[in-house]
Order: structure tokens, then sequence, then C-alpha cells
């Protein structure tokens, strides 16, 4: 059981669940309706696929894997730890896509027809970041389908199960699918070693450390303007308030030398920034 749970890593669902809860706070947000059914809806399918995603990921990387960790690497070292082998995590791969996809559909009966969609769009992301042929998150442009995931993907499934919109407003999209791109940038920040000799090509790996660092710290820092910018019904000091909150540690996080330190501040700077977003749309809901 304890491997299970390793392999499950539970702090991963942030990835998952908080994407999700934006694009329902910005359906109550914009609309003012709010249905705590479909909230546990969209819980259960995070869950969901967030197992279909670290089990998948696990297998497809397991050739590769030193198993060296840290709390915001990719993978969760079950396999090259010799805790379970790569077939046990490849069928438990395939029964969470099975559920995931069961599971939609019987929303879709319960009156959201098209969240099966939905479903299929989250297996075939993965299947293109981590699987032959097209495997981008080794060939270079995993960060692209994270922002694509995560920023577009997630935000309105959550958005649709409120209000049968089938996309989140673009305001809400468009800072998500940066900040979705530069969360893949840090959790790769601390693998690099590992990347390099397997000859994964992420973003740190192709343009180097300092360069990613830059980068994550500007695309979060963009992020913070265009949620000042472009967030409706929320006063100017309560936004502006969004996007000062998180300079300290997107600061440190760009000045720390070593990869991990770097990672971990710009991260707490990034969910900091998406939970003050929530935040003040909740308010002036």
């Amino acid at each position: 059981m304890r491997s299970w749970i390793q392999a499950s890593r539970p702090l991963a669902q942030i990835n998952i669940a908080v994407p999700l809860v934006l694009g329902q706070v910005a359906a109550w947000h914009v609309t003012g309706r709010f249905a705590w059914p479909w909230l546990a809806a969209a819980v259960l399918w995070g869950l969901l696929d967030h197992l279909f995603v670290v089990f998948a990921n696990d297998f497809a990387d397991h050739e590769a894997d030193s198993g060296r960790r840290t709390l915001l690497s990719g993978g969760s070292g079950v396999i090259p730890d010799g805790k379970l082998s790569p077939q046990q995590v490849k069928n438990a791969a395939r029964l969470a896509a099975s559920l995931l996809l069961l599971y939609s559909c019987g929303l879709a009966f319960a009156g959201r027809s098209l969240t099966p969609l939905y479903g299929l769009a989250a297996l075939l992301l993965m299947w293109l970041y981590s699987f032959n042929p097209v495997r981008l998150s080794y060939r270079g442009g995993g960060e692209l389908l994270q922002g694509i995931g995560v920023g577009v993907g997630l935000p309105s499934l959550g958005y649709y199960l409120q209000t049968e919109i089938v996309f989140a407003p673009g305001w809400v999209m468009g800072p998500a699918a940066l900040l979705g791109v530069c969360s893949n940038v840090l959790t790769a920040l601390p693998d690099i070693e590992d990347d390099v000799a397997a000859q994964k090509q992420t973003w740190p790996v192709r343009y180097g450390i300092p360069s990613a660092r830059r980068f994550a710290s500007a695309g979060i820092g963009f992020a913070a303007l265009a949620i000042f910018i472009w967030t409706p019904s929320v006063s100017i000091p309560a936004k502006a308030g969004v996007a000062i909150a998180p300079i300290l540690p997107l600061l440190a996080g760009a000045r720390a030398v070593d990869p991990f330190r770097a990672a971990w501040w710009s991260s707490i700077a990034l969910n900091l920034l998406v939970s003050l977003w929530m935040l003040a749309m909740l308010l002036t809901a």
C-alpha cells in the first residue's frame, strides 16, 4: 500500500485540482450560479485523471528514471526502486484510463454530454506527451502540452460542468496556460541531470538552467500582469494585490542558484498567484 501511495504522488494532485477549481470559480464569478454536486463531480474526475497521468508517466519513463527524487520531481521512483514492476504500473494506468472514460460517460448521462470528449482529450495529451511515436516530453515541446492541458482543458472542464459552456473565458485560459508552461519548466529544473543522461529535451536541457529560471520567472510575471489587466468585475486594488503578492517568492526563485530552490520558490509564487486570483473572484462574485 505504501508503494502505491508513493506511486500516486498525492502532492501532484495540485496540478489537476487547482485548474479544475479555477474553472468552477470563474463560472461562479461570471454567472453567480453554483452547484455543489458539479464541484464534487469535477474533483472525482480530477482524481481519476491524476492517477492516470502519474501511473502512465512512471511507466513511460521507467527505463530512463534513475530513482533520484525531490519534492518537485516528475516521477515517483517506485519502478527504479523495485517497489512496483513496470507491468503493475502499466496495468494501473490502463485501469485509471478506463475508469476516467467510464466516469466521463456517466457524467454525460447525468446531463453533461460533452464530458467524454474531455476524457479523450486528457488521454490524447498524455499519449502525445509520454509515448511513442510523438513523445514530446523527450523531443521537446512537452511544456506546451502541459500548458494546453492545465491551462485550457482543465479550467474549461470545470467551467463546463457548472455552465455547459465548452471553453472557459479567454481571460482564464490565457494566464492559466502560461502558468502551465512555467510549471513544466520549473518541475524539470531539479531533474536536469537525469534528463540530460536520458536525452530528454526539457526546457532546462535545451536552454540551460539560467534561461529556464528567467523564463519561468518572466512567465509568472506576465501571467500576473494579464490577470491584473483582464480579470473582469474585480476592483483594481484587489487585482493589484493579487499581482503584487507573489513578487517576493518570485524574486527568491529568480535569484536562487540551486535548481531545486529556484523551482521551489517560483512554484510557491505561481500557486500563490492562482490562489489569490481565485479568492479575488470568489469575494466579488
